[in-house]
């Protein structure tokens, strides 16, 4: 790929500046850069960052590359604006600045007023994860395990953590998706959740292969596993609705229970997507053309998808999902080690527990072996 364009250009905090200043939201001057932090630029980026001038450098590059992708699913003739990218060193920091609650489980957004996308040191970039293992075995538990076992259960514990944790740059892939939509968009009427927020999924698998073939080298459609688990779990608990349901959502029906909604978004743009017939592939690039003009979602959903069958759809996709690989090593451990101990003697973070608790609780759920 062509880089020639990309020098980044690295600005520092001057000397004077006050320990107490404020982080300021959108581009910066020199004169408002905080103490701790650094400015690096690229042609579409200033990458306004905690987090060391390398690692900053290589998320605006990042970034960069896919606006090509981006572009290239969506093209526009309008020139691309500047864009911030801001990443704080912690989520103490985030939270503070986002207004995001201590526990959130977000790790970057995008902010459509101050054009710039918000994010902090995970623990988890560039797929090295630094965090410890979100399960642990309580000792007296342990002690009832061979050395052998306590390895292998510490051992998948430990793939768990890395399968359930969002790695910073994709989900910054994610959250620039959004950042270009509404760039291409020139709109804020409320965007379709489910083809804004499932195409950002679809994003998030972005993997750079240069065999691909593709101009910008990266290779789409990758299976989001994280997504996959969890309306997999949510088709078994019949938590999911209807194609012509979930096409008809707003943000705050999808955060009536994100969970499953985001997950059964992406499922839903990935099946089409991957589609062997060559005109469901073309419904998602017709219907954001459609409402770029119209800016009215139903109106253009109605227009996209006149004549298909939703209900046989929705058939369709169930049967699709049902025959997609599940590799998890959260399953795997349970189906391991879960009759050597109780529920009550894994601790850990709330949402793994409570993917062990479902997986104790359905035994006969097909999956596992990786992930």
């Amino acid at each position: 790929m062509n880089r020639a364009w990309l020098l980044p250009l690295l600005l520092v905090a001057p000397a004077t500046a006050r320990a107490d200043d404020q982080v300021k939201s959108g581009p910066w001057n020199k004169r408002d850069i905080p103490p701790g932090w650094s400015v690096i630029e690229t042609e579409h980026y200033q990458v306004q960052s905690q987090i060391g001038a390398e690692t900053a450098r290589r998320l605006g590059e990042h970034l960069e590359d896919m606006l090509e992708v981006y572009a290239d699913f969506l093209p526009t003739r309008r020139k691309l604006e500047t864009f911030v990218l801001k990443v704080f060193e912690d989520k103490a920091g985030f939270c503070d600045y986002s207004g995001f609650p201590p526990d959130t489980g977000t790790v970057a957004y995008y902010n459509q007023t101050d054009k710039e996308l918000v994010g902090y040191d995970c623990g988890f970039v560039f797929g090295q994860r630094t965090t410890p293992p979100l399960l642990r075995l309580l000792p007296a538990a342990a002690e009832r395990l061979t050395e052998a076992e306590r390895a292998r259960l510490e051992e998948l514990f430990d793939l768990a953590t890395s399968a359930y944790t969002f790695d910073l740059v994709r989900v910054l892939s994610h959250e620039g998706w959004h950042q270009y939509f509404h760039f291409y968009t020139v709109s804020w009427v409320d965007m379709p959740a489910w083809m804004d927020e499932g195409l950002g999924d679809w994003f998030f698998m972005a993997a750079r292969d240069e065999q691909t073939g593709e101009a910008h080298g990266f290779r789409l459609g990758d299976m989001n596993w994280h997504r996959l688990r969890s309306v997999r779990r949510a088709l078994e608990d019949g938590l999911t609705v209807t194609f012509e349901r979930l096409m008809e959502f707003k943000q705050p029906d999808y955060y009536a229970n994100p969970g499953v909604f985001y997950a059964q978004g992406w499922s839903m743009v990935h099946f089409l997507l991957r589609s062997p017939d060559a005109k469901r592939r073309e419904l998602i690039p017709r219907l954001l053309k459609d409402f770029k003009d119209t800016k009215n979602f139903v109106k253009s959903t109605d227009k996209v998808f006149k004549g298909l069958d939703l209900v046989e759809l929705d058939k369709e996709w169930i049967g699709w999902l049902l025959v997609q690989p599940f590799p998890d090593p959260l399953l795997d451990a349970v189906r391991e080690f879960g009759g050597k101990f109780e529920l009550e003697d894994v601790k850990g973070e709330a949402r793994l527990i409570k993917a062990w608790e479902w997986y104790v609780a359905h035994p006969e759920f097909p999956g596992g072996a990786g992930g």
